[in-house]
């Protein structure tokens, strides 16, 4: 028997136990070969001779040294042919027993030898977790994956390999695609099917005890992102309304994944549906005039590449002077009608007690419809393009002969100002109606549009 260059004489005896390990679903991991071995040196020289008692410690010596240099190939040979070769297994010992060390000292060590089972990659334990939670989004599950595991060593000399295959078997467990069939169980993801996306990786080494591990998280959704939006509802004084929409966008993934896909998802969906959910929060709250959801009244983003996400916030108003086209700065317009009086006549009777006799006419005097205004473009603004803006907004309150028995043109005036793009304006119609539509003088309601 050899341990290296070193030769057992006598061959010490030895029992022989093979374990085998396997992990929590009873797979097979490796398997442990442990020899315990019992031998004797014996003193090779008369005791009574000199230099006896000193030979037998530098057999001892050798002994000792031989086993505890490690990395040795252990050898059992019969009539020349091995046995046993090619192992190089981890020595513990040796121990010497007591005695009187005279002409023999008792000795014993053991010896282990890890060998790998089948194709699998061998590991003395491991631990793994999956841990599923909803988000508070109510559409996403989040998913936290650990797994570490402590390496045998199999390289039959030089460096010890457990950290290696420690490393090896942790990575080959990573990914969902080694979560259980079918998971999650009993959390829900929103949709009919999802996908896992990856999002943080960690790692921890012990190289001294051979262990490695990983932890891995990831979002499972039935899309590429993550969106949250709230909404405000806000009446002023003045009984403007205004609609707030403001929002987060998460996307899903690792590294410049995640941005593209919020930005994606910004550019591609959601920017559109700004008008229609903002109506329609407008009607149902109440809203009771229109809101202007062509122009925003304001718009803002904020964006963060490194952690994927875009936060926004638009709102509309359903102020008509909030909402103007993008090249006027202000304008306003308003209409003021005078209508027709019904007319009567007085004659004056001297000494008529009752006073002066009054006679309906049956006809009535001219009414007056009056729009006026004023309209400033921002620097830059065609003037041309200002005076058809203000056209169209007259034009849009200029009274309509289908309403009047007669209609017809009064005063008329504007004020160009090319230089400071301004322009006011002042237009009236003369008009009559019906006598049975003209109410008598001081019987006409007051009427302010």
């Amino acid at each position: 028997m050899k341990y290296g260059n070193f030769s057992f004489t006598p061959v010490p005896i030895f029992t022989e136990t093979v374990e085998t390990f396997r992990d929590a679903k009873f797979d097979l991991l490796f398997k442990r070969t442990t020899r315990e071995f019992t031998g004797t040196i014996l003193n090779s020289v008369n005791i009574e001779a000199s230099g006896a008692f000193e030979n037998l410690f530098a057999q001892k010596n050798q002994l000792k040294n031989a086993l505890c240099s490690g990395n040795q190939e252990f050898q059992i040979l019969f009539n020349g042919t091995p046995l046993v070769s090619g192992e190089f297994p981890r020595i513990n010992g040796p121990v010497f027993s007591e005695g009187t060390w005279v002409d023999r000292i008792d000795y014993s060590f053991t010896s282990e030898i890890d060998e790998v089972v089948g194709s699998g990659i061998p590991v003395q334990s491991f631990n793994e977790t999956w841990d599923f939670e909803e988000n508070e989004d109510r559409r996403s599950v989040t998913v936290q994956h650990n797994i570490n595991a402590v390496g045998v060593n199999t390289n039959p000399s030089g460096i010890n390999n457990a950290f290696g295959n420690a490393k090896s078997f942790v990575l080959g467990k990573t990914g969902f695609a080694n979560a259980q069939a079918n998971a999650p169980f009993f959390s829900q993801v929103s949709g009919v099917s999802f996908a896992a996306y990856e999002a943080i990786r960690g790692e921890q080494h012990d190289i001294g005890q051979g262990s490695f591990s990983a932890s891995e998280r990831f979002t499972l959704s039935s899309g590429t992102f993550i969106h949250n939006q709230t909404a405000q509802f806000a009446t002023d004084g003045a009984g403007v309304t205004t609609v707030s929409l403001n929002g987060n966008i998460r996307g899903l993934g690792r590294g410049d994944n995640s941005f593209n896909r919020a930005l994606a998802a910004f550019q591609n969906d959601i920017r559109d549906k700004f008008p229609a959910n903002a109506s329609g929060i407008y009607s149902q709250f109440g809203g009771e005039a229109i809101l202007f959801t062509t122009n925003a009244s304001n718009f803002s983003t904020t964006r963060n590449p490194f952690a994927g996400t875009i936060d926004y916030t638009v709102a509309f108003t359903d102020s008509p002077s909030d909402n103007l086209p993008s090249g006027i700065l202000d304008f306003g317009i308003s209409v003021q009608i005078q209508a027709p009086v019904r007319q009567f006549a007085s004659f004056l009777i001297m000494e008529r007690a009752l006073g002066p006799v009054v006679q309906d006419t049956a006809t009535s005097n001219e009414g007056n419809f009056s729009v006026q205004g004023s309209a400033v473009g921002k620097p830059g603004f065609s003037f041309n393009d200002l005076l058809a803006f203000v056209e169209d907004k007259i034009n849009d309150k200029r009274p309509s002969a289908v309403n009047y028995v007669t209609l017809r043109p009064g005063s008329e005036s504007i004020t160009r100002d090319e230089e400071n793009n301004t322009v006011q304006f002042n237009f009236t119609w003369i008009f009559t109606q019906e006598l049975s539509q003209v109410f008598g003088d001081g019987d006409a309601p007051v009427v302010i549009t």
